[in-house]
């Protein structure tokens, strides 16, 4: 019995998950994109339209504030977003995505995309497809 045995579905999403994200980082990098890392994609992962506070961004990807707050000057001096003031409350702040911000996202999609068709001409596009039908099927709320 070899260790990959004994991981947990939790552990296998969480290597899909990586690989998808190394990917991705690797593609934007040699794309012209400044070299990222995987906070910083989490960050934009979770990162609304019309902008999220940190406090809200910590929240959703269960981090610190501080830890937020220092991706988000990470991205900021890598001019990928920016802070603006919140229209609901003067004393908040927003982080937004910049327009080179906004372009490293079109990259990104595309790049995912790559990486997906890269997946399904290794697994099978079959497999593929139905790993995507479960990925987004309800799984209902967390038991």
């Amino acid at each position: 019995m070899n260790d990959r045995t004994k991981d947990t579905f939790g552990q296998l999403l969480l290597r899909a998950f990586k690989w998808f994200d190394q990917g991705l980082l690797d593609r934007l990098h040699a794309k012209g994109f400044p070299e990222l890392r995987r906070s910083h994609s989490l960050v934009f992962a979770h990162l609304d339209a019309g902008g999220t506070r940190i406090s809200e961004l910590a929240r959703r990807i269960g981090v610190s504030r501080q830890a937020v707050h220092e991706t988000v000057g990470e991205l900021r001096r890598a001019r990928l977003v920016e802070l603006v003031a919140d229209p609901t409350n003067r004393s908040a702040r927003l982080v937004v995505m910049t327009e080179e911000g906004r372009r490293s996202v079109r990259a990104a999609r595309r790049i995912y995309a790559g990486l997906e068709r890269e997946l399904a001409s290794r697994l099978g596009p079959e497999r593929a497809a139905e790993f995507r039908r479960v990925l987004e099927s309800d799984w209902g709320a967390p038991p």
